[in-house]
């Protein structure tokens, strides 16, 4: 699907970074300036911001219907006492992710599902920003909505989620809920913590 690049059709961008040790981090800031090379974002000042520059980076362009990804340079980072900015090369292909913004990672930790006077323990699957998927000890009949009670060790993330599915690969009783009404907050958090979980798998497989 054709995109056409323009303040108007934006409502932010993501833009996916590595710090200087390496690790994944995401930044959401607003587009300021656009030209025919390059992008100017910026986002509110954090102390903790240490971006090197330039290095090859990921952007999500989110829209008020869509999502459209790219790859792309980050070729300037500057701050005040107010703002970060970064520049970007204006990237050449962007391509249309259907508002699926975020990707799955499998990961291992406590969720509890809530719903009328019953809770029940379980464990992550595999999770998104978007959504997750958990491991039952057996098959379970899910009301259209409930609250998860995500533990993971840094903290826990409440939220409400509506069930989607439910199934058995592997052997293994899954279910699979999206998540309704997350804040960005939360949403941020869970996507930092799939990225640090890809990269540490990938470091795994390397070793």
């Amino acid at each position: 699907m054709k995109f056409n690049l323009s303040l108007e059709n934006i409502n932010y961008i993501k833009i996916t970074y590595r710090d200087p040790e390496g690790v994944g981090h995401v930044a959401k800031a607003v587009i300021k300036q656009l030209s025919s090379v390059d992008i100017l974002a910026c986002m509110k000042y954090e102390d903790s911001v240490k971006i090197p520059y330039p290095q090859d980076v990921q952007v999500s362009f989110a829209c008020d219907n869509a999502l459209y990804k790219a790859n792309t340079t980050l070729k300037f980072v500057e701050s005040d006492d107010l703002y970060v900015y970064f520049t970007l090369k204006l990237p050449q292909d962007i391509e249309y992710k259907q508002n699926r913004e975020f990707f799955r990672v499998k990961m291992d930790e406590s969720v509890l599902i809530r719903f009328k006077d019953t809770v029940i323990p379980s464990r992550i699957y595999d999770i998104s920003a978007n959504g997750i998927k958990v491991k039952l000890d057996k098959s379970i009949q899910f009301p259209e909505e409930v609250m998860l009670d995500i533990l993971f060790s840094t903290g826990e993330i409440k939220t409400k989620a509506k069930f989607i599915r439910q199934d058995n690969e592997e052997g293994i009783a899954k279910a699979s809920f999206e998540f309704e009404n997350m804040s960005e907050t939360n949403r941020d958090i869970i996507a930092q913590k799939c990225i640090q979980k890809q990269l540490e798998d990938r470091r795994k497989a390397l070793m």
